[in-house]
């Protein structure tokens, strides 16, 4: 019996619109401070404890099978054997070991394709950060996890919530997952099917067809459906310089705030943390594009993933669909433009919220096909005439401080990936009270990204002035 596993076509999508110019792999950055009253030898000492551990379970120790003409398809195989002094990388920061150096360091780190003869993972640690800190760069192909997942495994990694330290403390690749009951649940749909009868099955096939295909003709219409105010429709975005060829280096920015801040702007005007995300990236990116004379007279758009992984699920592959909405880039005034994104992200999330897990992924499949194509043939999301502009997705994270073997977590985000035509990524990550604006883009594409740092912070204020919150 063979012990390959083939990928789903949404987990294979990631592995084929793969190049040397767009690998597809997604990380997590944590900034830690070491234990109190430890010094250098506390990393010294895990890194060499970690190297000890083979992987216990998927996705650690998944690695790609060949294909050949009669096995096409992609699949994975399990490694018996992982080389962990590989996947396993401990290096440290020139002085001063600041945000900048870090940064640096991550961007080029993130720019280098991971080895597809291998399991497709790495761990880098890396010390010499200003006071007393050190940090851990994970990343892993997307085709293997997705964003979710990925924070999900990390804070199952970092479960502490108290400064302790063990002596045997586990890597991620090591540590047991979670298992799930999923025998009663089965047993129950089983006992349920059998009972239903053809007709009664075929019956509800159709009309799961006909929930797609009337949303499908829903978001075609856009803003034309009466009932849908702010429905945006695909390929309505404009011509964008984000929209254009990439390269393959990469740089990633960063900037945190205060969720309560967010959360203030949203319980007073009626808004979600979701929308006051949305309306300080269309902020941000006007005053970017503006400052680059490039804004377009019509909204940007932006894709926005919506996960429908369950709750208690940690472990591989994706699980999420997506949604468009306006960026209300085209409103010089704060408040309209916060209007057009609440108006636009209530409309998106009322077609999803009418279709289940497997309807949303269908209808997310016909409503990106073009797009996927033009990935697959390399061709790209174009400048003209884009599906969207921007990608756009928030990650939550655990609600209170987390410890990793004693070392305090201060800091976490994701650092997501871009595609051919999608020159910037951005990916917020909620973590204890804090929440992060990440930046990934193309370092040739995009080469001032970093000036987004300083327009994210400037949209907040105004959000906070229009509404006269004092921050």
């Amino acid at each position: 019996m063979s012990n390959k596993k083939t990928l789903t076509p949404g987990d294979a999508f990631f592995l084929l619109i793969e190049s040397d110019k767009t690998p597809s792999q997604i990380g997590v950055l944590a900034r830690v401070k070491l234990p109190k009253g430890k010094d250098k030898t506390f990393i010294v000492e895990m890194i060499e404890g970690f190297r000890k551990y083979q992987p216990t379970a998927e996705p650690y120790n998944l690695k790609l099978a060949k294909r050949s003409p009669t096995s096409p398809m992609y699949s994975w195989e399990k490694v018996d054997n992982v080389d962990i002094d590989y996947h396993l990388r401990h290096s440290a920061l020139p002085q001063p070991g600041g945000e900048r150096e870090l940064a640096v360091l991550i961007s080029r780190l993130h720019s280098i394709p991971l080895d597809h003869g291998r399991p497709m993972w790495e761990l880098h640690v890396i010390e010499g950060l200003e006071d007393d800190c050190f940090a851990i760069y994970a990343k892993m192909h997307h085709a293997l996890i997705d964003g979710v997942a990925g924070s999900r495994l990390m804070a199952h990694w970092a479960q502490q919530t108290e400064p302790d330290v063990a002596p045997d403390f586990l890597p991620f690749w090591a540590k047991p997952l979670p298992q799930k009951n999923h025998s009663t649940k089965a047993n129950s749909e089983n006992q349920s099917s059998n009972k239903e009868g053809f007709v009664s099955q075929c019956t509800a096939a159709f009309k799961s067809v006909a929930i797609v295909l009337q949303a499908v003709w829903k978001s075609i219409r856009g803003q034309c459906n009466k009932n849908s105010i702010g429905l945006v429709a695909p390929y309505s975005a404009p011509n964008s310089i984000l929209n254009v060829a990439i390269g393959p280096q990469r740089r990633v920015s960063t900037v945190e705030f205060s969720t309560d801040r967010l959360l203030a702007i949203g319980k007073q005007h009626g808004g979600t943390l979701n929308d006051v995300v949305m309306a300080i990236c269309g902020g941000a990116l006007r005053r970017y594009l503006s400052e680059l004379d490039e804004l377009p007279e019509t909204s940007l758009i932006a894709q926005v993933p919506v996960s429908f992984r369950p709750k208690d699920e940690v472990g591989g592959g994706n699980a999420i669909g997506a949604l468009l909405a306006s960026l209300g880039t085209d409103e010089e005034d704060t408040l309209a433009r916060f209007n057009k994104v609440i108006a636009s992200m209530s409309a998106g999330k009322a077609l999803l919220s009418g279709m289940n897990a497997k309807q949303i992924t269908t209808y997310s499949a016909l409503m990106t096909l073009p797009f996927v194509i033009g990935q697959m043939t390399k061709i790209g999301n174009r400048r003209r005439n884009p599906m969207y502009n921007v990608v756009i997705s928030n990650v939550p994270g655990p609600r209170e401080t987390r410890y990793l073997n004693g070392a305090e977590l201060f800091s976490v985000h994701p650092v997501s990936f871009v595609m051919q035509g999608q020159a910037l990524n951005i990916t917020l990550y909620t973590y204890a009270d804090k929440i992060t604006f990440v930046f990934t883009a193309c370092r040739e594409s995009l080469s001032s990204v970093q000036h987004l740092v300083g327009h994210t912070t400037d949209a907040l204020d105004d959000l906070e002035r229009a509404l006269g919150i004092k921050p």
